[in-house]
Parts: C-alpha cells; structure tokens; sequence
C-alpha cells in the first residue's frame, strides 16, 4: 500500500515537472523565438504575448477549483491532460504568430487543470507528510526550471524550433496514460460537504483567502519584478559578465532551492509556520535589497545564494499556511482561488519591470522588490499570522 502511494505521487510530481518543464521552456527566449519563427521584429509582441497568457491562467483558474468541488479531480486532470495534449501538438502546426497565440490561449485552458495537482499530492499524502510534499515540490518546481531554461535555448537554435512541439504532445499523452494506470481504484473525491472547516487565524474561509491572496500577490510580485531585466543588470557596467555568466547566475536561486529541501521536510511545521515565514521573508528583503547595491559580483553570488533558499522556504510555508487552514472540501478550490491572486502578481510584474527599468536603471527592479517584501511582511504579521510566535523548537 505504501508502495503504490509513492508510485501515485511520483507519477503526479511528473505531471507537476513537465508543466512547470513546459511552461518554462520558452519564457526566457521569447523574442528570439518570434523573430525567427514568424519573423516579429517588435519587441513588444513578447510582452502581449506573455501578457494574454498569463490573464486566461487568471481567468480559468478558479474555474477548475469549481469543478473541483463538483467532479473527481482525477477525471478533470484526465479532460485537462487530453486537451493539454491535443493543443500542443496543434501549435507545432502554427503559420502565424496569431494563429500560435489562440492555439496557446486553448491550451492554457486546458493546462490549468494541472493547478489540481499539488492539492491532489496534499490530499493524498495525509496532513502528517505535507511538510514534505511542500518540500519536494519546491525541488521539482525549481528542477523544471533549470532543466527548461538549458533545453530551451537548444530549442531556439533548432532549425524548426515548432517541431518540438510534437515531443512535447506526445510526453503529454505519456504522463497521461501513466496517471490513467496509477490512479486506477484511487479516490479523489472530494470529502463530504460535512467536514468541519480547520479555524482560520483570520477569521473565517473568505476573510483568511483574501488575506493569504493579498500575500501571495506580493510574493509573487516582489520575486518576479527581479526575473525580466536582471540578465541585462549583470551583463551591464559594473559586473560586465557575458551571457553564459548571467544566465548561471541567473538560475542560482533555483539551485538553491532545491538545496532548501531537506530543511523545509525538517523545519516547516505548523507551530513553526509564523516565525520562518517572516524571518525569511526578512532575509529575502535583504538579499534583494544587496542586490541592487553591490557592485561586487562575489557579493551578489552570496545575496543570491541567501535569496534562493529564502525563496523556496518562504514560499512552500505560504503554501503549507493555505493547505493547513483550508478544509479538505475546500482545497483545490482555495488553492486555485490563491494561483488566481498569485498570477495577478505575475501579470503585473513584467509591465512594472519594465516602468521602472525605463524610467530609473536596471537595479530598480530588485530595490523596488525588496520594498514590496517589507510590505509584505507588514501584511502578514498583521492577518495571516498575526498571532506571531517565535519559536523554533520542535
């Protein structure tokens, strides 16, 4: 028994890679891949492209929590995988850049249904391993990115760059069938509409999903401020590194990150939650704050080393937070309720960049971020753990 569960939640975190896998693979090169794809020019499509995308996860993510409240969420990852699947494989058929951008709006459709995944692994795992579960996504999550950010810069120098699409499609079917086979005989019905909702430290269901959504909001915000331009801060005066230095660089945090495992599977549980997501969150100020004012680049290794493994501890405790004070009929509605909130902070962080680059230097992003961690903190020390303990004992 114990055996098929961690088959099942291998299988899921599979799902989980090859989403975040996906979804990163081509978000660093996007312009390159316009202009010798569909031969755009104009900079600027990038930023619409990017923009559409990321208002249809807004939009269509609480839709699936919906569902999720009326449908077995295996049967709703099986319909998004499917559709996921067949959307890919029709934008390696593109012509246009328009024609591409609708395929991609269908498929993000679809795609959302994966947000089901990471409650489904809480729900399953059991209350007593979510620390853990929150661990372990973090290193998956991050392992993705890494593993993306190298594959799509092969990708782009691909003669026919679209053809990958069809690999792609075809690992979709793939991690299909494997969920098809390993979730056989296993319940994912939501609990009955009786369980007694968890108490909330902000009040009740609705007060405790805008306080913890107005969080993740600027969390997401503050951390993705730094991602457009910071490739251009390095390969500028004074750090005057080439692309492959600012590109490592650039993924240090995601290593770390995964380095943070052992520590979040250890130290993350409920009674500790308050302490280590604000000492983090301190920490993580910091780190932004040294990188957009030293001049030494040992300096911002060491700030993005800090930066990283503050990232994905303060992140999985903002999650574990949501999942703990969540009812399990409630969980995969809360969480895509909380992904809706987290996306809005996505979709307004590339046009904020992007003012302040323009409007100041390239370390504004990052100073400006470690100003949106401060308020975030003033924001949660006030609701979401306003009952502040500062203990790290066990």
């Amino acid at each position: 028994m114990k055996q098929r569960s961690q088959i099942v939640s291998s299988v899921l975190f599979l799902c989980v890679f090859l989403a975040i896998f996906n979804e990163v693979l081509l978000s660093p090169f996007y312009p390159q891949f316009f202009r010798k794809v569909f031969g755009i020019e104009d900079i600027a499509y990038t930023g619409y492209y990017i923009f559409i995308c990321r208002l249809t996860v807004v939009i269509c993510s609480p839709l699936w929590g919906v569902l999720a409240r009326r449908f077995e969420v295996k049967h709703l990852l099986y319909i998004g995988q499917l559709g996921t699947a067949i959307m890919t494989a029709l934008m390696g058929t593109s012509t246009t850049a328009n024609q591409f951008l609708i395929y991609t709006v269908l498929l993000l459709v679809c795609k959302s249904s994966y947000l089901l995944v990471y409650p489904l692994i809480i729900q399953l795992a059991g209350e007593a391993k979510r620390a853990t579960v929150a661990g372990t996504y973090q290193a998956v999550f991050h392992g993705a990115i890494i593993a993306a950010t190298i594959a799509g810069a092969w990708m782009v120098d691909l003669e026919a760059p679209l053809f990958l699409f069809y690999w792609i499609a075809a690992a979709d079917i793939l991690q299909l069938g494997f969920c098809l086979y390993c979730l056989r005989g296993v319940s994912t019905q939501r609990p009955d509409d009786g369980e007694p909702s968890k108490p909330s430290t902000s009040g009740n269901q609705t007060g405790f999903i805008l306080a913890i959504g107005s969080a993740i909001l600027t969390f997401q915000l503050a951390n993705n401020l730094v991602r457009p331009y910071f490739t251009e801060y390095v390969i500028a005066a004074p750090f005057s590194l080439n692309l492959l230095s600012s590109s490592l660089l650039f993924l240090i945090p995601s290593v770390t990150a995964i380095v943070a495992l052992p520590y979040i599977r250890y130290a993350c549980i409920p009674k500790r939650l308050p302490s280590i997501y604000l000492v983090g969150l301190c920490l993580l100020a910091i780190s932004l704050f040294v990188q957009g004012w030293t001049q030494q680049a040992f300096v911002l290794i060491l700030a993005r080393i800090v930066y990283g493994f503050c990232l994905a501890v303060t992140q999985a405790t903002l999650e574990l937070k949501l999942f703990s004070n969540s009812a399990l009929n409630r969980l995969h509605f809360n969480y895509s309720l909380a992904t809706s909130f987290a996306n809005v902070g996505n979709l307004a962080a590339p046009l904020i960049a992007s003012w302040l680059v323009s409007s100041y230097n390239l370390a504004a992003p990052l100073l400006v971020a470690a100003i949106v961690c401060v308020a975030n903190f003033l924001l949660v020390r006030s609701t979401v753990f306003r009952k502040l303990s500062l203990s790290f004992q066990p």
